[in-house]
C-alpha cells in the first residue's frame, strides 16, 4: 500500500527530519517517527508503519479499512502544516490485514506463468499468494 509521509525538514544540524504517516494516525494511535539522514528515512517510515498496524492489528483495530487519502488532502489539514514536504513509501501490508485463508482457484495456463515469471524475477513478491494479495490490494483500492 502506498502511503503519504509527511516530513518536517530539520531546521540545524542537531535535528533530525521529522515524520508522520497520516494514514494511520487514527484510533487512538499516532504514526511518528524520525531519521538522521534523507538515506534512512524510507526504513524508519517502514520501521514505524509495520510497529503500528502490528499493534493496531493485536488490540482488534480494523485494519483492512485503512484508507490514505493522498498528500493532497493531508497538507491542507492544520494538524499537518509544518510538513515542509510529503514523500509516498510503498509498504506491504498483508500480514496486518487478518487472518489468511486458503483459496482454490482457475487462473489460465498463459497468466500462471506471467505470475510466477514475476513473483520469480524481481525481490518484489514472496509467492504467488503475495502477488495475488498485492494486485487485488491495488485494484480495490480506488
Amino acid at each position: 500500500m502506498l502511503f503519504s509521509v509527511g516530513v518536517e525538514m530539520p531546521k540545524n544540524e542537531n535535528e533530525a527530519y521529522g515524520l508522520v504517516v497520516p494514514a494511520l494516525c487514527r484510533d487512538n494511535y499516532g504514526c511518528i517517527s524520525a531519521a538522521d539522514t534523507l538515506n534512512d528515512i524510507p526504513a524508519m517510515v517502514k520501521d514505524v508503519i509495520s510497529m503500528v498496524l502490528a499493534d493496531m492489528s493485536e488490540s482488534g483495530v480494523d485494519t483492512v479499512s485503512i484508507v490514505d487519502e493522498g498528500f493532497a488532502v493531508y497538507q491542507k489539514q492544520d494538524d499537518y502544516q509544518y510538513c515542509d514536504t510529503w514523500l509516498l513509501i510503498d509498504v506491504d501490508i498483508s500480514d496486518y490485514l487478518g487472518k489468511h485463508q486458503r483459496v482454490n482457484i482457475t487462473v489460465p495456463d498463459y497468466l500462471l506463468k506471467r505470475i510466477d515469471q514475476k513473483v520469480g524475477s524481481t525481490g518484489e513478491y514472496k509467492s504467488r499468494s503475495h502477488f495475488l494479495t498485492v494486485a487485488a490490494q491495488r485494484e480495490l483500492s480506488v
